[in-house]
Parts: C-alpha cells; structure tokens; sequence
C-alpha cells in the first residue's frame, strides 16, 4: 500500500473511531480475553496518562487536527514462523522482532469470538504451565468478546456482526536474552450486525515474550506502564514509539 493510499485509509478510519482505549494485557490468552474485553471500559479523554490498573482501561490521546497524515518514522517487517503447530505459525527467530512477530501472531488469531480459536491459540503460544488453563476456559472468552460486539452470548451471529483485531504496530523492550516485553497496538473493529454501524477502538495490549526450548511463548505479566494507542498518520504514533507493521506480514 502507498502512503498516499495509506493516508486516506487512515482519514478515513480516524474520522470513524468513536472510542479509544488502552488495556493492560495480561497473558496467557483466556486472562488477556476475560480482563481486557470483560473490563470497564472510559470515554477517551485529551491527554490520558497510563494506568497501572489492568482492569482499568487508559484512554489516548486525540489528536487536534484528526485530518492531518504523519507519515510512521518506523517500520518493521516482522519474521514469519518457519513451521506451524495446530495450523498457527510458530518457530520465530531468537530475536526482538521474532518475539514481537510471536505477540502479533497472538493477537491475529486469539482475539475471536470463536472458542476453538482462543483455545488452540491458548495451547500453542502460552508458556509452560499456563496453556491449560486459557484453554479451558475459552467458551467464557469467546462470550465475553461477543458482549464487547454486542453479539448475542450464544448462538447464530447475526448478520453483518463483527469482532476484528487488526495489529497496525509493534514496540518492545529486551530485557534479556529470553525475555522481551512487546507492546502491540491493535485496531479492533466490532459490530452487532442487523445493519448497525461499526465501532472502532485502539488497545496497546502489552505481554512477555519468553524463550522457552527454542521458540518463543507468551507468559504472563502483572499489570503496569502501557504505551499509549494512537492509529496510523498520526503525530501520537511516532511520539509513543510504535513501529508500523509492514503490508504482508500475515502470515
């Protein structure tokens, strides 16, 4: 995608976004699901400052001029996994972006209204010892995320309903050399269906990257010190210090 192209995209999301949250994350993938989407929720504030409060979600920054683009200072084309488990890409490099490409892979196919997913994705990135579990609870997750929707707890989604977690950019912190903390901030659009209208948020959602026998897996943390969300063509993303994720990461 161009920037000229990336730019109106961005316009036109930013002119669509009605609400901006920052949730602490905690991890294995059943804590991330339940404490983020079940947690309170606040209307975004000017100038919101971090909170230590993993229930309590801190809102971003709004930006004064929402039409004017920034180009991201920084970009990153994470590793792709060089083999997959359960169908999820796993085995990334033993580095920083490797770490950080592991956290996006969580975020992609773990946020889901569908319980087999949060599951597998619980099985196959958390650390040893949490992976059962995130998995045995994943219905209760899957629930919870259809509530943040607005869909129905259970049964058929309605038409048109939505729960899509986008990563736009990736921060991290190296703190040695099997473990690195990584920030993610997440673009999610939700929508009950029946012809309503989208909702977007923003979330930094923030874990530990742990080296374990030679891949890297998702361990918990306790709450602390977020990053602040901004969206892609801001001024906000650069002074918070995301990197933007290249087009054809997905993997």
């Amino acid at each position: 995608m161009s920037l000229d192209l990336q730019a109106a995209a961005n316009k036109r999301m930013r002119r669509g976004l009605i609400g901006l949250a920052a949730i602490v994350v905690v991890l294995a993938v059943l804590v991330v699901l339940l404490a983020v989407f079940g947690g309170e929720r606040k209307a975004p504030e000017q100038g919101g400052a971090p909170s230590a409060d993993r229930h309590q979600p801190t809102p971003a920054a709004t930006e004064a001029d929402s039409d004017k683009y920034t180009a991201p200072q920084k970009w990153v084309r994470l590793p792709a996994g060089s083999a997959k488990t359960n169908g999820l890409p796993v085995k990334f490099p033993h580095s920083e972006e490797g770490a950080a490409a592991m956290m996006v892979a969580v975020v992609r196919t773990g946020w889901s209204i569908k319980a087999e997913d949060i599951a597998s994705v619980a099985k196959t990135y958390s650390a040893p010892g949490e992976a059962d579990s995130g998995a045995s609870a994943a219905e209760e997750a899957a629930a919870a995320n259809r509530q943040t929707a607005g869909i129905p707890d259970s049964g058929p989604v309605p038409s048109g309903a939505l729960f899509s977690a986008v990563p736009i950019g990736v921060q991290w912190a190296k703190q040695d050399d099997t473990h690195v903390r990584v920030s993610v901030v997440v673009r999610l659009v939700t929508n009950p269906g029946n012809g309503a209208e989208n909702k977007t948020e923003l979330i930094s959602s923030t874990g530990m990257a742990v080296w374990t026998g030679d891949d890297w897996k998702n361990a918990s943390l306790p709450g602390g010190q977020q990053p602040e969300p901004f969206d892609l063509g801001s001024a906000g993303f650069n002074s918070a210090g995301w990197r933007a994720i290249q087009d054809g990461d997905r993997r």
